[in-house]
């Protein structure tokens, strides 16, 4: 991710990037209209290529027409590593093998809201950084220390090592959120929705528990992802 080049659409994570002084920012195409509206923003980072386009040039290079006047390219940010982490972070996230550029967003940018300020995801057979992806996210990949890493399950003991709980959330568990202690260093790691986390990460959790839903119709037995990342938050954050 260290050396690629993103793509970032958007009116909110176009922004963010261009404040945060770690991008290295090669152009920037935007309207008229845009430029205007955040011409301090834009003028104060000096970008070298800088260009006042039509929205139908824009179109040209992303599709869906969801850009909002803007198309930035920079470069990718550093990663940091495991070790890196603060030690004083109480809740990490962890993502295993999502693919859904939308609830991957969606689920950065609660986290960020939530405090979290770490999220891991395995590089492999999961989600990508994409420009969709970052727009949904509405800058919230600016704020947050996000890792790929190769063998999540030997992540998972790592962060065991560093003094964190692992809490798997699964729609078989026997407990319930409210029931684990709110008061240690916790990992939550959250599968995709149609196979969950998988087994052998799932057998190396110290809890695993669930959301509870009062539904009848079993059609509808489980949450949206990032609607759960949200729950989990907000109970894990309780006092």
């Amino acid at each position: 991710m260290d050396n690629q080049i993103d793509t970032i659409i958007g009116h909110h994570a176009a922004l963010a990037a261009i404040e945060n002084s770690k991008r290295i920012i090669i152009s920037l195409k935007c309207t008229k209209e845009f430029f205007e509206k955040n011409r301090f923003i834009i003028e104060n980072r000096k970008i070298n290529k800088l260009y006042i386009v039509s929205r139908k040039e824009i179109d040209s290079e992303i599709k869906n027409n969801v850009h909002q006047g803007i198309l930035l390219k920079c470069k990718s940010l550093k990663q940091i590593s495991l070790e890196e982490i603060n030690k004083n972070e109480k809740n990490i996230v962890i993502l295993d093998s999502l693919n859904d550029s939308q609830n991957v967003g969606s689920i950065l940018r609660t986290s960020y809201l939530f405090g979290i300020k770490t999220i891991i995801s395995n590089r492999d057979n999961s989600f990508k950084i994409n420009p969709f992806l970052m727009k949904s996210a509405s800058g919230a990949l600016e704020k947050i220390n996000f890792i790929e890493v190769i063998n999540l399950n030997r992540t998972v003991d790592r962060l065991k090592k560093m003094g964190y709980w692992i809490m798997g959330f699964d729609v078989n568990a026997k407990n319930n959120i409210d029931e684990v202690p709110k008061d240690l260093k916790k990992v939550l790691i959250f599968g995709s929705e149609s196979k969950g986390i998988r087994p052998l990460i799932l057998k190396n959790c110290d809890f695993k528990t669930k959301i509870s839903l009062n539904v009848e119709d079993k059609r509808i037995e489980s949450l949206n992802v990032s609607n759960c990342v949200s729950i989990a938050l907000f109970e894990c954050l309780k006092k």
